[in-house]
């Protein structure tokens, strides 16, 4: 019984901590991101390192993202990043604000697709 229990609560405290982790996780990647779109809006190729690094960033945490969520979401905000980083050193700034755009809403949309709530079970 008291090994049940804690298993049951390890499950739980890994789900809470997970939670938690996806909303600070995206939360700080939006902030980067609108870094990276105020640095387009005033000269694309200066916003080359402020993309790259929200890119490394963001790969950094992707493992711990890759064992507890499912991989669309996280392949998906890759392959955007990638198209931000090309945009930019093609310097074409309307794809770019485009993309940087999509990455915003990813961050908005993403946490609430992947935390915990009763319609999602129902």
């Amino acid at each position: 019984m008291i090994f049940a229990v804690s298993v049951v609560l390890l499950i739980l405290g890994v789900g809470i901590f997970e939670q938690f982790y996806i909303q600070r996780l995206y939360r700080e990647t939006k902030a980067e991101a609108e870094n990276v779109k105020t640095l387009v809006e005033e000269d694309v190729a200066a916003a080359l390192p402020a993309a790259t690094r929200l890119k490394e960033n963001w790969l950094k945490k992707r493992s711990f993202l890759e064992g507890v969520t499912p991989h669309n979401e996280t392949k998906e905000m890759v392959l955007r990043l990638a198209e931000l980083i090309g945009y930019i050193e093609a310097e074409d700034e309307k794809s770019a604000l485009a993309t940087v755009e999509i990455i915003l809403e990813m961050c908005a949309n993403t946490p609430h697709i992947l935390g915990f709530h009763w319609e999602h079970i129902f």
